[in-house]
């Protein structure tokens, strides 16, 4: 691996990820997408099927995978992950919703996340968000969501085969996420999957 481990933190460069995941394979244009997803997932297919991950890029990643990181086989997921990493860490502005989702499918699931995030939704002024019965019936959704164990299989079928210099580049970026665009994130949700997942990776 290059020496980049003593790169500062806001400076992390695409190279530092791609090298800590270099052992990963490119898949198959069979293998990007997970079974289960229709036909509405065939133009990410053939976008991703003709990439690899140092030549994709920010935009491309906003308008491309941009709210379809949901669909992404481990594998892929994993493949393109240095690029997703440093797009999110070096170009936030113009993929601020992507490095949102992201650090969403890097943090281990919790129950009380989702009760938080629900709880926040009820806040909302009447009037401005959706009607009671249908906020009663999506809170309910969510819940039945989280409690068939998806959420949290799918999180750790990404993540529990992750070598130790991947896992380190991770929590290296997370650090990295924090320093620079922590602000955008006010309710801990940095430190939380840091805290919850990815501090094992911490050097003794």
């Amino acid at each position: 691996m290059r020496d980049n481990m003593q790169t500062p933190p806001n400076m992390i460069s695409k190279e530092f990820f791609l090298d800590a995941f270099a052992s990963r394979p490119r898949p198959l244009a069979t293998g990007i997408l997970r079974p289960a997803v229709n036909r509405d997932g065939d133009r990410l297919r053939e976008f991703l099927a003709k990439k690899t991950s140092p030549e994709l890029t920010a935009p491309e990643i906003g308008a491309e995978v941009e709210g379809n990181l949901w669909m992404l086989t481990p594998e892929a997921f994993r493949y393109f992950l240095p690029a997703f990493l440093h797009a999110a860490l070096a170009s936030y502005a113009s993929v601020s919703v992507f490095a949102s989702e992201l650090v969403g499918a890097l943090t281990e699931p919790s129950r009380a996340d989702v009760v938080a995030a629900l709880d926040r939704v009820n806040q909302i002024p009447p009037g401005l968000g959706l009607p009671k019965d249908m906020t009663e019936l999506f809170r309910k959704q969510q819940l039945e969501w989280f409690d068939s164990g998806i959420p949290a299989a799918i999180f750790h079928e990404r993540v529990d085969g992750l070598t130790a210099a991947e896992g380190a580049a991770i929590l290296a970026f997370f650090g990295a996420f924090k320093e620079t665009h922590g602000l955008n994130f006010p309710f801990r949700e940095l430190e939380i999957a840091v805290e919850r997942y990815w501090a094992r990776y911490r050097a003794p």
